[in-house]
């Protein structure tokens, strides 16, 4: 009676420990549910076995285990746990591979004591799965994650175990000729030098990983500077370019100005002269120069950089019919260069620009910058048509060649050590800046 008992726990053991083992190196999450599952499966696989066991006897179902316990949990693991097929068939063979420590164990220590093998063998596999946790789960589980040719060179050795062993074994006696002890060493010793060879192959394979990183890092900074400075050199193109579009735009406003009120200036000298008052023709030609003097082209602000900027992005939005507000309270000098403020403000206005152009009507843009303690405040908020995409906080357009414009003001703010968000609510977007 006692003996049955034992022997019951040996293969309950037994089926839990391939169970979760396979489980651990296919790299499964032991939470609530995952363990839950794999306990159903355990009664449900269980009670076949037990039903074979009790119908005929315990060779049969040790005859039958591949096809009524092995089987079904490679179905199992690919089909309610969506694991590829081929690490899952090395994660359960790798496991069986694992119970020959405990095999070997039990044969040699009965060949010194007697009727414990039951017990030797059940606390065996205890220990061995603490240690398989603590040592051998994280290289295999890693490994098994991997492509499946790579898994070849190291799969191969115990899916052919498996295969030879039941061949020998359990459907022919041919291994069992001999002593039996010296039998079952050599799977023992196998199963040793497989979890060595797993292990050091891990490690050479994160040393790998890490050689890897490290050129990948190494070249993304490269990158990463030529793109800045392809940037820089952006910025002062567009510095070049609104400094010339902001002269000639002033120019061509006071021409039109000087045109329009050309003529009725020289009409008043005339009409002195004519009438001999030339006195007052000297006082009003005075008052004419005091007055070209005193006038000053458009100023939005004291900052230069913002005005080209501003006198640029108003009159393009003039002509579109853009609703267009600003708020501008910032001095003269700035703590950033005007490369930076080019990008981020630019840029900006360029996204806010072609966001509503999409509309047909009721287009606004709204510009907002403030100095607070040492802070600049950029606020630039609009309304749009297509909701924006965002990846990592920063939305991205769909659209080939475009949405650099949100990656330059992130890498520029980033860069001068400040803070960016852009967010939406009801159909409006909104830059928020604090360099």
């Amino acid at each position: 009676m006692i003996y049955t008992i034992l022997e019951s726990i040996r293969y309950t053991l037994t089926l839990l420990f391939g169970i979760f083992v396979s489980a651990l190196f296919l790299d499964i999450r032991i939470n609530k549910k995952n363990v839950i599952c794999l306990f159903l499966f355990f009664y449900i696989d269980l009670v076949l076995q037990g039903i074979f066991y009790f119908t005929k006897d315990l060779s049969a179902v040790i005859s039958l285990y591949p096809f009524i316990t092995h089987l079904p949990l490679l179905l199992f693991f690919v089909l309610i746990f969506k694991k590829r097929l081929f690490p899952s068939l090395i994660a359960i063979t790798s496991a069986y591979l694992c119970c020959q420590i405990s095999n070997w164990t039990t044969i040699f220590v009965s060949s010194f004591i007697k009727n414990i093998d039951n017990i030797t063998y059940s606390l065996t596999l205890i220990i061995s799965f603490v240690c398989i946790i603590k040592f051998v789960y994280l290289p295999i589980s890693q490994l098994l994650k991997k492509q499946s040719r790579e898994l070849i060179s190291f799969g191969i050795i115990p899916i052919f175990y498996y295969i030879f062993d039941y061949l020998s074994t359990v459907y022919t006696k041919l291994l069992y000729i001999g002593n039996k002890t010296t039998v079952e060493f050599t799977p023992f010793l196998l199963c040793i030098c497989y979890f060595v060879f797993c292990t050091v192959y891990f490690k050479q394979y994160e040393e790998k990983q890490k050689i890897e990183t490290t050129n990948k890092l190494i070249y993304m900074k490269q990158a990463q500077s030529k793109k800045e400075m392809k940037l820089m050199e952006e910025n002062e193109k567009k510095i070049i370019l609104m400094r010339h579009d902001y002269s000639n735009a002033i120019d061509k406003d006071e021409f039109i100005l000087m045109r329009h009120d050309m003529r009725h200036f020289l009409n008043n000298i005339l009409n002195d002269l004519e009438n001999n008052q030339n006195e007052h023709a000297i006082e009003y030609i005075h008052t004419l120069f005091d007055a070209i003097d005193q006038t000053v082209r458009k100023k939005y602000c004291l900052n230069d950089t913002v005005n080209m900027i501003m006198t640029s992005y108003e009159n393009r939005m003039k002509d579109k019919n853009i609703d267009f507000h600003y708020h501008l309270d910032i001095p003269q000098q700035l703590s950033i260069s005007d490369i930076d403020l080019t990008s981020i403000l630019s840029n900006g206005l360029e996204n806010a620009f072609k966001a509503v152009m999409l509309l047909e009507n009721e287009r606004f843009i709204e510009l907002n910058m403030q100095e607070k303690c040492g802070k600049l405040l950029i606020s630039i908020e609009n309304n749009y048509l297509n909701e924006p995409i965002f990846i990592d906080g920063i939305p991205i357009s769909k659209e080939k060649g475009h949405g650099f414009g949100t990656q330059s003001i992130a890498y520029t703010v980033e860069k001068l050590h400040g803070n960016c968000q852009f967010s939406t609510h009801q159909h409006h977007f909104k830059l928020r800046v604090v360099i």
